[in-house]
């Protein structure tokens, strides 16, 4: 969309999230497809971006957010790995604007990759957060492969042993 690739901080800020998931995939954080971003670029669009015509029909969502009504976000594509995030973000993600009443989102921008199935999870914490008037704008999930082994050494099942070594 020549609309999007014109705005430099939205493009700037997707660069960052591109480079971020190339931290992820380096140092293993984000071992094979698992893990996904979840970024809020409602503040970085203009009123024409927002208001982009959607790349299919809208599709329904679990429980309403309605904190998140009108909202965009950049989400990494379901099954997409990291590293191909990093390369290409537009390929490996899409924008999603949230409707007007939160109950749904469209797909508007660049192409019509699906969102990452842990999109409810994201939104239900961006809505949470925004509800309680916080403005985060990042969601990030990851499975650190270390961290995923330290997990299968019982001195580590201990909640106090795992977050002082943490």
């Amino acid at each position: 969309m020549e609309t999007i690739r014109n705005n430099e901080k939205l493009m700037a800020e997707i660069g960052r999230i591109a480079e971020v998931a190339g931290y992820l995939w380096t140092k293993g954080w984000a071992e094979r497809n698992g893990g996904n971003i979840s970024v809020n670029l409602t503040d970085l669009m203009s009123d024409v971006e927002k208001a982009l015509p959607a790349l299919g029909p809208a599709i329904p969502l679990q429980e309403a957010m309605t904190a998140l009504a009108g909202h965009i976000f950049y989400v990494t594509g379901t099954g997409k790995r990291m590293r191909y995030v990093a390369q290409d973000p537009f390929a490996n993600g899409s924008l999603i604007r949230i409707a007007g009443d939160g109950k749904s989102y469209d797909i508007i921008a660049e192409q019509l990759i699906l969102p990452t199935s842990e999109l409810p999870s994201h939104l239900m914490m961006h809505n949470y957060l925004r509800a309680l008037g916080r403005d985060n704008k990042v969601v990030l999930h990851t499975h650190p492969t270390d961290l995923i082994g330290m997990t299968h050494c019982k001195p580590f099942l201990d909640s106090d042993v795992i977050t002082r070594t943490l």
